[in-house]
């Protein structure tokens, strides 16, 4: 579907005014435009018209165009990238091989999502598919067993410990090769993604709350958000030691 900014905001008034006079508890998203730089002005739009406004609980792009490098303009919490994956028609299971399906570029794309521009949601398009394929899941055409990517380590290493209602708090690294994001989960855990851009290894410290129980899982060429380790923060301060291109993950907990 083809619709200008101003045809989005015009459709949104219409549909939201519809459902309300049929009482169906349907929540709007809108408007899903192919490229983050198209949803730009798509969501300004949105954000112009207090009446749409109020009808869209869910701001969305697409990054197909490229990563997400900024925020939608607009005051709603609820801003998803809601749906991309590589182009083209390949299997592969590599973690960094330069190519655009690695498993450490979907965690580029993740963090720059999250991290850059500001979203609260990311969805991965697709998860599991047949033949050549760009989804974290490759199944046969015939017979048992599926193949499964380093995209879907990747996505696993954000997903599977950053659960639904938690908020991204402030984290940062001096070394620009470094990505850090942290999020505090409801159950008062703290998750630390550790994305290491650099083709040599990184040694850091992190400033984290004294007495907390760190768990660590690295994913990169050779593991799979495999657990590495764990240990009790003392001083404030707990050491990690981060492969070259890799992710490594830390959850804190009590």
């Amino acid at each position: 579907m083809e619709f200008t900014p101003a045809q989005a905001v015009e459709m949104v008034k219409i549909l939201g005014a519809t459902l309300r006079r049929a009482h169906l508890p349907v929540s709007l998203v809108c408007c899903d435009a192919a490229n983050w730089a198209d949803a730009l002005g798509y969501s300004a739009a949105i954000e112009a018209d207090p009446a749409a406004d109020r009808l869209v609980r869910t701001q969305s792009g697409h990054t197909y165009g490229g990563f997400a490098t900024q925020p939608l303009p607009t005051d709603n919490p609820h801003t998803w990238m809601s749906e991309w994956n590589p182009n083209g028609n390949t299997w592969n299971e590599a973690w960094d091989d330069g190519s655009g399906w690695a498993g450490i570029t979907i965690a580029e794309s993740i963090h720059n999502a999250l991290a850059v521009a500001n979203n609260s949601a990311y969805v991965y398009w697709t998860g599991a598919s047949l033949g050549a394929t760009r989804a974290l899941i490759q199944v046969p055409d015939s017979g048992d067993g599926v193949a499964v990517s380093k995209r879907l380590w990747a996505l696993a290493a954000y997903s599977r410990f950053i659960r639904p209602g938690a908020v991204r708090v402030a984290a940062d690294a001096s070394d620009p090769a470094l990505k850090v994001t942290a999020f505090r989960n409801r159950d008062g855990s703290t998750v630390l993604e550790l994305l290491n851009e650099a083709t040599t290894p990184l040694r850091t410290s992190l400033g984290v709350a004294r007495g907390a129980r760190a768990t660590t899982y690295l994913t990169d060429e050779t593991h799979s958000l495999d657990r590495t380790g764990t240990a009790r923060v003392t001083g404030g301060h707990l050491p990690a030691n981060l492969p070259a291109r890799s992710l490594t993950t830390i959850v804190l907990s009590r």
